[in-house]
């Protein structure tokens, strides 16, 4: 789908579903919020740090840093950055291929549940890496492309929204490239309620994740 096209649809998902999680493309509420916290806990407590959320929907994934740090959010949608707003993002309309942030700005850069929506994701990794400080975290989630109860599921969904899927080690190579190391991953396994974290891909349990999230440290240049 164009980005013209995806922003026309979170536009009005945002419309139907308000502030509900439901304005994004999760299976369910519970899917949600399981991922959510687990991905926050796993990211570890952060306290007075800047922290971008780049496609950040109705802001509600990092409403439960605001508390603590200073959070942008950055998305197409706009009717979504209303809401996300409204949660305690500072929020800015905009193309996660040209942020408009200057370099080695936040301490914090995720990136959820957004390129599987992107046919070319290594400008956006490329961005993301750019406006992150060194030493500072980039987390990316997204789906598995590896996974067997993915691979069933497209035998009968006949929306093929969410086509594009990764190889871990796909964005593994990806942060390398972009000048990261100490690079974990945190694997979930819908339907099931568990994630496990590793600092591998390539297990043989990986047929069973169906998305994961990346993380990774910047150097110093």
């Amino acid at each position: 789908m164009k980005s013209s096209n995806w922003k026309q649809y979170f536009d009005q998902k945002a419309e139907i579903h308000g502030a509900s999680v439901k304005a994004s493309d999760y299976f369910d509420d519970a899917s949600f919020f399981m991922q959510r916290d687990n991905t926050l806990r796993w990211l570890g407590k952060l306290r007075a740090k800047e922290i971008l959320d780049a496609g950040c929907g109705v802001g509600a994934f990092s409403e439960p840093l605001t508390k603590d740090n200073v959070v942008y959010g950055v998305d197409f949608s706009e009717k979504s950055l209303a809401f996300a707003a409204d949660r305690g993002l500072r929020t800015v309309p905009g193309d996660l291929t040209a942020l408009p942030f200057a370099n080695d700005k936040f301490d914090v850069v995720l990136c959820i549940g957004v390129l599987q929506l992107i046919e070319d994701y290594m400008p956006v990794v490329t961005e993301l890496a750019r406006v992150t400080k060194p030493g500072g975290t980039l987390l990316i989630q997204t789906l598995h492309k590896g996974s067997v109860q993915r691979k069933i599921l497209r035998l009968f969904e006949q929306n093929k929204k969410f086509d594009k899927m990764y190889d871990m080690d796909e964005l593994k190579q990806a942060f390398i490239r972009c000048g990261f190391g100490d690079i974990e991953f945190l694997k979930m396994y819908h339907p099931f309620r568990f994630v496990t974290a590793a600092v591998r891909e390539g297990l043989v349990s990986d047929i069973f994740c169906t998305s994961f999230a990346i993380k990774g440290r910047k150097y110093a240049e």
